[in-house]
């Protein structure tokens, strides 16, 4: 179903769910389920141009072939400190390692990259049939896989390695297959990224990389992801002044014991903390686990002046040793009488681009649920009170969260059969609770 934003006056040609926010009078908000975020990697082993879901450690092995502490594997840890889920993308395809494990039997690596480089093929005799070989697969120093053949063109493929050929298996303590090389991503490789997304369900896609032609491809895809299709995602990228509520615009790297992130590197963590972050919290002082400085550092002129500037930003305190974020801003900056500052804050835009999304998908399973059992939303009366069930029964949830406040449905839903009679309008005004950012302290001493 088409989605997207609309002016008034304005007719669709397409079917879809339509909204138009604005900061003219109420803002609109809903809630809904967080937490995952879209991740390019560049990767030394695993399948090349596919999301692979990450939620549990477990699923680092199981699913990316990997241990969750391999030194390719850092921006996704970091991206999961904070995100729920990380859909890893590997970007680069590299090369196979391969190697002749006997006259004319070559075993060659599932994927490309360096990691194949640590893969033995075993040949042994069979200690119960003399006729036969063991043939046992070992990645660095754990078997993965064992086979009993009599000859080479009896081996299957198991998820480490191929085989290819045939020919008279000879007894080796070992071969190491080799050539696996990672490759460098190129920038096709990361629009392939982009289109991959397009299908998928995240709420932050990051972009770690410093390439300002990429930069460019990537807020063009965010914006139309978010204007066109109505899917209300979250760019996160770095040294880019997007100007762009749906852009957060990184600027500071952080420092971790074992390396210094670029800010591009950084995205990785911005990314996982917007994704993590509820319609409720804000991440204006959270803080970085695990870093212990950053680069460059700033004095507070300097940070004032970005700030104004759009820049998503941390801070470090000398006086307690962390690393926060100095405030939960997105890179727009050119306020208007109809998009204003509230446009700057994550908070208030999360709130807005939960509404669109959980509206649009709890109208969608309403759709679905009536041609399920032959019915459809009529364009009508009563379709209108459908709707305006739907859209009340989710606002007073939020404001029970304490998400928005002076919601009242009588005044706040305003639903309209659209001049086509095949659709309708819908405005949904509430105040959202904004996030405490300032404190002033007024103290007398005697």
């Amino acid at each position: 179903m088409n989605g997207g934003t609309f002016t008034p006056g304005e007719e669709k040609q397409r079917a879809g769910i339509y909204f138009r926010f604005t900061s003219a009078a109420n803002d609109r908000l809903a809630v809904g389920e967080r937490g995952i975020v879209a991740l390019p990697l560049v990767l030394n082993w695993g399948a090349p141009k596919q999301f692979i879901e990450v939620t549990k450690t477990e699923d680092v092995e199981k699913k990316l072939g990997l241990d969750i502490n391999d030194p390719s594997l850092l921006l996704l840890r970091e991206a999961k400190k904070k995100a729920k889920t990380v859909l890893a993308y590997r970007v680069n395809e590299g090369t196979k390692a391969t190697k002749e494990v006997a006259t004319g039997v070559t075993a060659t690596a599932v994927y490309g990259g360096t990691k194949g480089n640590d893969i033995t093929i075993k040949v042994a005799p069979n200690v119960v049939d003399e006729t036969k070989k063991d043939v046992t697969t070992f990645m660095g120093t754990k078997a993965v896989d064992k086979q009993t053949v009599a000859n080479g063109s009896e081996l299957k493929a198991n998820a480490w390695v191929t085989f290819q050929g045939a020919g008279e298996l000879i007894d080796s303590a070992g071969i190491k297959l080799v050539g696996g090389a990672d490759g460098t991503p190129t920038n096709l490789d990361y629009t392939d990224f982009f289109s991959a997304a397009e299908t998928e369900y995240f709420d932050v896609i990051a972009l770690p990389v410093d390439d300002e032609q990429l930069k460019t491809a990537f807020v063009s895809f965010v914006k139309r992801m978010r204007e066109q299709k109505g899917v209300k995602i979250r760019g996160v990228l770095a040294n880019y002044a997007g100007d762009y509520e749906g852009i957060d615009n990184v600027t500071v790297g952080a420092v971790l014991p074992e390396k210094t992130l670029t800010p591009a590197e950084t995205v990785a963590w911005v990314a996982g903390a917007a994704a993590g972050a509820t319609i409720y919290q804000s991440l204006t002082f959270v803080e970085y686990e695990g870093a212990i400085d950053v680069t460059p550092r700033l004095d507070n002129d300097e940070i004032i002046e970005r700030l104004a500037k759009g820049e998503f930003m941390l801070t470090f305190d000398a006086r307690d040793k962390t690393v926060t974020v100095e405030k939960d801003i997105n890179s727009f900056v050119s306020f208007t009488k109809e998009k204003d500052k509230k446009f700057q804050k994550n908070k208030i835009v999360r709130i807005l681009d939960a509404i669109n999304n959980d509206l649009t998908r709890e109208i969608k399973r309403e759709i679905k649920i009536r041609k399920e059992k032959g019915q459809d939303i009529p364009v009508n009366g009563d379709g209108v009170q459908i709707i305006s069930t739907l859209v009340t029964i989710y606002m007073n949830a939020l404001q029970e969260g304490g998400a928005i406040t002076n919601f009242n449905s009588q005044n706040d839903i305003q639903i309209a059969i659209n001049a086509d009679g095949d659709g309708f309008y819908i405005n949904t005004g509430a105040q959202p609770v904004d996030s405490a950012e300032k404190f002033y302290f007024g103290m007398e001493v005697r």
